[in-house]
């Protein structure tokens, strides 16, 4: 993950030693802790590292002790959610004047078979393991693995910089689908209403949008 932010911010073109002692903020989506339980089952090498090493905050706040970050330095589980909320968390940091910068990001690493065995024991996984989103053929999800990292800024602060604006997010929303007939399935109702808010929160018509 420290490598992948300091590829993003290369790719942005901020030199990552002169963000030390900013307000620069770190939000990771982080789910499952696989590498952590293998750290911590392994009993005869435990050392003074291996808590550190295996909590999911760490994930965050290796990022920001590694680069002398002063913002906010957050790891976020929402599950399958969990980078999208981080981007929320993050523009809601930078709307505050929280952080000048946000370090936003999802990462995913399938080290153990016992969270995928559960997933299929659950009917949640597709058994050819590829997704089918919006498909009548689509039967569960294909778990992936794999990091990734932007970097956002205020888009007044970026033009005045004279950064390179890739994309503008335009607005955000989270909110949860309380009780449904099962934990893991979703509300029909609850995902339509957090799509109307989300556009009516952002300006954007309904109808200007690409699905």
């Amino acid at each position: 993950l420290l490598e992948v932010v300091w590829e993003a911010l290369e790719h942005a073109g901020l030199p990552p030693q002169d963000l030390a002692g900013g307000d620069t903020g770190v939000f990771i989506g982080i789910g499952p802790d696989d590498y952590g339980r293998r750290l911590l089952e392994d009993l005869p090498k435990i050392e003074a590292w291996t808590g550190i090493g295996s909590a999911m905050c760490a994930a965050a706040n290796r990022v920001s002790y590694a680069l002398d970050l002063h913002g906010p330095s957050v790891a976020i589980d929402t599950a399958c959610s969990a980078s999208l909320v981080a981007t929320h968390m993050a523009c809601q940091s930078l709307r505050a004047g929280e952080s000048g910068i946000a370090l936003v990001g999802g990462v995913n690493l399938i080290i153990s078979p016992g969270l995928s065995l559960t997933l299929e024991s659950a009917g949640a996984t597709a058994p050819d393991g590829r997704c089918k989103p919006f498909d009548a053929s689509a039967n569960g999800y294909g778990r992936g693995e794999g990091g990734a990292v932007l970097v956002l800024k205020r888009l007044s602060d970026a033009q005045r910089d004279g950064d390179r604006v890739l994309a503008v997010v335009r607005g955000s929303h989270i909110s949860q689908d309380g009780r449904t007939n099962g934990i893991m399935a979703p509300s029909g109702t609850a995902q339509q209403k957090l799509l109307e808010e989300t556009l009516r929160r952002s300006g954007v018509p309904a109808s200007s949008v690409d699905y």
